[in-house]
């Protein structure tokens, strides 16, 4: 769907990355959480192994992902979206329904910025889902 909107990847990643640092959010540069850790002297397995002695084996699950209030509020209008169209599961379009419905939040500051008309494509979307109900 954001393909035909014209988002490219790359420019979108590329977009992403300018947003969340002008934000003050700082990316592993493709790393992993645990690589990144490591590399500021935190042991994440050390962690792991206190955390199994003292609450139990499985207690400390690592890592978790940080959902932003956004991302909370995004998907949970997700799910919103999903029952309003009468869906019992939910996919990826409507994630993006979800992000649209939400308002506001980075996501939108990206499509903003990539000059993707949010009505169009939310139309797009449900239309794309109502032919696949038919």
């Amino acid at each position: 769907m954001l393909r035909e909107q014209g988002v490219e990847l790359t420019r979108a990643r590329e977009e992403s990355v300018r947003i969340l640092e002008a934000a003050g959010i700082v990316g592993t540069g493709g790393r992993t959480a645990k690589d990144a850790l490591s590399s500021i002297g935190i042991d994440v397995e050390e962690i792991q192994r206190r955390a199994d002695d003292t609450f139990g084996p499985g207690a400390f699950q690592y890592p978790r992902p940080a959902y932003t209030p956004d991302a909370k509020k995004a998907l949970e209008h997700t799910l919103s979206e999903a029952q309003a169209l009468g869906h019992e599961s939910f996919g990826t379009e409507h994630i993006l329904l979800g992000l649209l419905a939400a308002g506001e939040g980075r996501g939108l500051d990206v499509l903003a910025a990539l000059g993707v008309d949010r009505a169009g494509l939310r139309e797009a979307v449900l239309a794309r889902l109502a032919g696949e109900a038919s």
